[in-house]
Formats: structure tokens, sequence, C-alpha cells
């Protein structure tokens, strides 16, 4: 039997109790992450100030605020909507922003209002909310799609329509 090093992945493992978080909490904390190495555990140690930074209730409020919203899931920026690419680069939408996509025969327009998504008098923060709720399969049944593959932008100054996942 080989022995355990000291201070091995399993015995720090081994102090670890499972904990159930609903989607909302989840992406607060993933859009806390500093960098892809850092464990969930380790941002909320760093959050909830274990780790000797400067942390509790309030910094990890502070933390997980507008900064997390724009990482993750987008949101309102002065003069437009912004989201944190998956190659850490910045899409930026501005304000009047016309927003278009096509999916099975439907066909949904949008707009860049005050940095939310405008479908349909509705606001959303991401290109998928607003995408998910407007269409459905032909059948009738709710979709689960990625917008950024499916909506077209045409920003203010643009003079013909870019895919969003292209920008």
């Amino acid at each position: 039997m080989a022995k355990k090093k000291k201070g091995s992945k399993k015995k720090d493992e081994e102090n670890l109790a499972t904990i159930a978080v609903d989607m909302d909490v989840h992406k607060r904390i993933e859009g806390a992450r500093e960098d892809f190495e850092e464990t969930q555990n380790a941002i909320l140690r760093r959050l909830l100030g274990l780790d000797g930074r400067r942390g509790g209730v309030a910094a990890a409020e502070e933390s997980l605020g507008e900064r997390a919203r724009r990482a993750k899931g987008g949101g309102a920026k002065e003069g437009g909507w912004s989201k944190i690419g998956r190659h850490g680069h910045e899409v930026f939408l501005p304000n009047g922003t016309t927003l278009r996509a096509a999916y099975a025969g439907q066909t949904v327009e949008g707009l860049i209002v005050d940095g939310h998504w405008v479908v349909n008098g509705t606001s959303y923060n991401s290109p998928s909310a607003a995408l998910i709720a407007h269409v459905r399969t032909r059948d009738g049944k709710k979709v689960n799609l990625n917008g950024w593959r499916i909506w077209e932008v045409r920003r203010p100054d643009d003079d013909r329509w870019l895919r969003l996942g292209e920008i």
C-alpha cells in the first residue's frame, strides 16, 4: 500500500462538506473567481475573510456585486451592456444596439436600452435568457439555447449585422 503524502489533496478533501447552492449563488461564486486555478472553496474563503484578507459579509457582497454580474451573465455598464467573454476580452454593446434572432421559423427583435437586452418590453441581462424566453421548438416546447450563437447585433455605428459570438 502506498503511503499518503503529507498535506495531500486526498487529506484536504476528507475535511470538506458538500453544500447545495442554487444557480444564482453558484454564478456569483464563479463571477468572483480571480483565476481559473482558484477552487470554489478558495473563492469562498477569500470572500469570507478566512484567508487573511479583508473579508466578512460586506466584503463578500461588495466582491460579488456588479463585477460578478458582468463577468458571468453580463450586465449594465455605463453607456450599454457588457460581458467578459470566455477569452478574457470585454464584449460591449452600446445603448441603441439593435438585436435580432431567428430560430425554428421564429424571429425575435430587441434593443439594448439602459444596459439591458429589451425584447418585447421585457428586460434581460443575458442574450441566452432573452432568447429562451421568446422562442419555442416547432412543437411548442421550451428550449435551452446559447444566445451567443443565434443573436445578431447591429451597433449604432455598424453598417451590417454581426453574429454576437463573433464580436
